[in-house]
C-alpha cells in the first residue's frame, strides 16, 4: 500500500469531525445551554480550524472552501449560543474556562471583598483603617493595633493556606478530569483513522483487480482475433487448391 499523505490524514480527520460537531450544534449530544458544554464544542471547532489549514494539498479549492465555510458557519453558531449563555456562568465555570481557554479576557466581580484575607467585612476593614489612622500618634493605641495586626496576620495566614490547598486539589481534579476527555477524544480520531486507512485499503485491492481484469480482457480480445484472421487464411488456402485442382 502506497503511504498516505499527512495532508490526506488530517483531512479523514477532519471530515469524520465535524459532522459530529454540528451534531452537537444541533442539540443531539448535548446541552446547549451549558456553557462548559459550548467551550468544549468551542475548542474543537478552533482544532478544525487549525487542521484543515494543513489541508491544502489533499482537497481542490471548491471542496476546501466548501469545509470552511461550514466550520465558520458552526464558529458563529456557537459563539452566538455563548453568549446567550453567559447569563448561566458561575465562579466555578470561571475555574473551569481558566484551565480550558488561553483567553485571559475575564470579567470582573462586581464587588471586592478586600477585608476577607483578615477576616473582616469591608466596613470593618475600612473602620480599623479610620482608627490607625486617628490614633497613630498614640502609643496605646499603636500597641493596640500591633496587637490586632499579628493576630490577625497568623489566622490570614492560616485562612491563605488552606485555601491554597482547597485550590490545588480541586485544579488537580479537573485537570485530570480535561486529561481523560483529552484521551478519549484521541482515542476516538486514531478510531476514525484506522477506519479510513482500511476503506482505503480495499479501494486500491479493487482497482488492482479491475486492472488485472482488464489486461485479461484485452488478451482474450487478442487471441480471438488471432484464431479469426488464421480461420479465414485456412478457409481461402482449401478453396484456391479445390479451385486448382
Amino acid at each position: 500500500m502506497v503511504p498516505m499523505d499527512n495532508s490526506k490524514v488530517i483531512l479523514v480527520d477532519v471530515l469524520q469531525l465535524l459532522p459530529f460537531v454540528e451534531e452537537r450544534l444541533l442539540g443531539k449530544h448535548g446541552n446547549l445551554s451549558d456553557t462548559l458544554e459550548l467551550m468544549n464544542i468551542r475548542q474543537s471547532i478552533q482544532m478544525l480550524e487549525s487542521m484543515i489549514k494543513r489541508c491544502g494539498t489533499a482537497v481542490n479549492a471548491e471542496e476546501l472552501s466548501g469545509i470552511i465555510k461550514r466550520i465558520r458557519v458552526a464558529k458563529d453558531t456557537v459563539e452566538h449560543l455563548y453568549t446567550r449563555s453567559s447569563v448561566r456562568r458561575n465562579e466555578s465555570l470561571y475555574r473551569d474556562e481558566l484551565l480550558l481557554s488561553s483567553d485571559t479576557s475575564r470579567p470582573e466581580p462586581a464587588v471586592i471583598d478586600y477585608g476577607r484575607p483578615v477576616n473582616m467585612t469591608n466596613d470593618e476593614f475600612d473602620a480599623l483603617i479610620d482608627e490607625w489612622a486617628e490614633d497613630r500618634d498614640s502609643a496605646t493605641a499603636g500597641a493596640r493595633l500591633r496587637k490586632k495586626r499579628d493576630t490577625g496576620s497568623d489566622e490570614a495566614q492560616e485562612q491563605i493556606r488552606s485555601d491554597l490547598v482547597k485550590l490545588a486539589d480541586t485544579m488537580k481534579s479537573k485537570a485530570l478530569w480535561y486529561r481523560d476527555i483529552l484521551v478519549k477524544d484521541n482515542e476516538a480520531l486514531s478510531k476514525y483513522t484506522e477506519q479510513q486507512g482500511k476503506q482505503l485499503d480495499t479501494v486500491a485491492q479493487v482497482a488492482a483487480e479491475a486492472s488485472k481484469l482488464v489486461k485479461t480482457t484485452k488478451l482474450t480480445l487478442k487471441q480471438s482475433l488471432f484464431m479469426i484472421a488464421t480461420s479465414f487464411a485456412l478457409i481461402v488456402f482449401t478453396l484456391l487448391i479445390f479451385i486448382i485442382t
